[in-house]
């Protein structure tokens, strides 16, 4: 059974992850978006679509969908999930919410070609 506190210390632990608040909310986010927010009903995380789908089939009580407009969102039960899984789960969140990667120069090269 995982905690809020296992929540912050998991997210805090991913790269360049800062805690802000959100709402009166501690919430997580990479510098591009928030992919988790504390809540008082559960830890909302940012998947993709898909994912989400998934674990809404998977264990309906643990991954409650509720709604926000018209796109279901996520919110993971702690008491349902040890702490391995939502290390796991924290992880895909901040990787969906990472900047993309910076794209590298290639390097020219001095020497002449034969």
């Amino acid at each position: 059974m995982a905690t809020p506190s296992d929540a912050r210390k998991a997210a805090l632990a991913l790269p360049g992850t800062a805690e802000i608040d959100h709402f009166g909310r501690p919430a997580f986010r990479t510098s591009r978006r928030i992919f988790a927010v504390i809540r008082p009903d559960g830890l909302w995380l940012c998947l993709p679509p898909e994912r989400k789908e998934f674990l809404f089939e998977a264990d309906a009580r643990t991954f409650v969908r509720f709604m926000w407009g018209r796109t279901p969102e996520l919110l993971v039960q702690l008491k349902g999930v040890g702490a391995k899984e939502l290390e796991a789960l924290l992880a895909e969140a901040w990787h969906a919410a990472r900047p993309p990667p910076k794209k590298r120069k290639k390097r020219v090269s001095s020497g002449a070609s034969r």
